[in-house]
């Protein structure tokens, strides 16, 4: 079975991604088409504004590497992150990841975590830097809507001497020394369209200023056809940058507490009723396929979803009547780890890692080029 807790705006978010949506679709997206052109225009005359000194941008006193993308969620940033700053941290830089929390109780600045631990539950940290700090042991997390400001805090209070930019492309406010943009090889621009017609934050003109690509999913290419490998390479001719091409491999499978691991091969053969709150389902679904799953039901929420006990009661139901175990993302563990769930829950997490398939010298030639700290 599946289940969609938020269908409209599901099936929107879907219709941006499929090469023959329905009728209906297709009409919706022609009556938002008007909007889009509005929205892209807006966000031209903003970049503009940024690129001739109409709106401030700030210089950190540290390096600053932003992760980000072109499309609304789900191109994989945050793996890419967590990679990065495991990367960094390990070479002897002390790294502060920023971002802005979406998803939080909380909308002020605030500290997540440092080398003493975690300091706060996903309801005011978000689940995003929940997750980055978990599994970036030492690693600074600050979390908060003006990220320059962060920057200043993590250099000067936390002693950090780099910071990764977390969702950061269109945060122009903040200066950035390497802008890496992650792009999801299954799906690279979607319909090409812009907001609400379409995934596309920016016109696709902002890819002139990042430095590298990060093509993730490069293993899903041609699972979802609205863009060939052909077209894909020429769009990265087209862009003349370095490219990094990884995949994402589940690894384990672990409690909602990210303990009790077992190899990721443990699920094959296993009846999994799937549960997400995740921009792409479809690449979670993929993920367990991929580890020999066989999937018996899927309950789809909305990204960064405030789950209540109520609704993964009646998820746990629908598995047991399946004779299936419930399984979901590291993003959603975060989540569900605060609620009042039944001792015997039994949901288990998928913990997938980046694999860097091609580009690897590119990317440590990219990170060698950063300026040293000013302060």
């Amino acid at each position: 079975m599946t289940l969609s807790r938020h269908p409209l705006a599901r099936r929107l978010s879907e219709a941006w991604f499929e090469a023959h949506p329905s009728l209906g679709e297709w009409a919706l997206l022609q009556a938002l088409a008007p909007a889009s052109w509005v929205y892209s225009a807006a966000m031209r005359a903003r970049s503009l504004a940024y690129e001739n000194g109409l709106l401030e941008v700030v210089r950190a006193p540290i390096p600053v590497v932003s992760v980000g993308n072109l499309i609304v969620g789900g191109a994989g940033k945050t793996p890419v992150v967590i990679e990065l700053a495991r990367r960094l941290r390990d070479a002897g830089e002390r790294v502060a990841v920023l971002t802005r929390g979406y998803g939080a109780e909380r909308e002020d600045a605030r500290l997540v975590a440092d080398a003493e631990g975690i300091h706060l539950p996903a309801r005011e940290a978000g689940d995003e830097p929940l997750l980055i700090a978990r599994r970036c042991e030492g690693v600074i997390v600050l979390a908060g809507p003006d990220r320059a400001a962060l920057a200043e805090r993590a250099a000067k209070e936390h002693g950090a001497t780099l910071a990764l930019l977390d969702d950061g492309m269109q945060h122009r406010r903040l200066h950035r020394d390497l802008e890496i943009v992650v792009i999801d090889a299954s799906s690279p621009l979607g319909n090409g369209r812009a907001l609400p017609g379409g995934p596309l934050r920016e016109p696709v003109t902002a890819l002139s200023r990042a430095n590298l690509v990060w093509l993730s999913r490069t293993d899903e290419l041609g699972q979802r056809p609205l863009t060939t490998e052909a077209e894909l390479q020429t769009l990265l001719s087209r862009l003349g940058l370095p490219v990094v091409r990884a995949c994402y491999r589940p690894v384990a499978v672990s409690d909602l507490q990210g303990q009790d691991r077992r190899e990721a091969g443990w699920l094959e053969g296993r009846a999994v009723h799937a549960l997400s709150g995740v921009a792409r389902p479809h690449s979670f679904l993929q993920t367990l396929t991929s580890a020999g799953a066989r999937l018996t039901g899927n309950s789809v929420f909305g990204d960064h979803h405030a789950f209540s006990a109520e609704e993964i009661g009646a998820v746990l139901a629908e598995a047991k009547a399946e004779g299936a175990m419930v399984v979901t993302t590291e993003k959603d563990a975060q989540r569900l780890g605060g609620l009042a769930l039944p001792p015997d829950h039994g949901i288990a997490v998928v913990v997938v890692e980046t694999e860097i398939l091609e580009g690897e010298q590119l990317l440590t030639r990219a990170i060698a080029g950063l300026p040293e700290p000013t302060a």
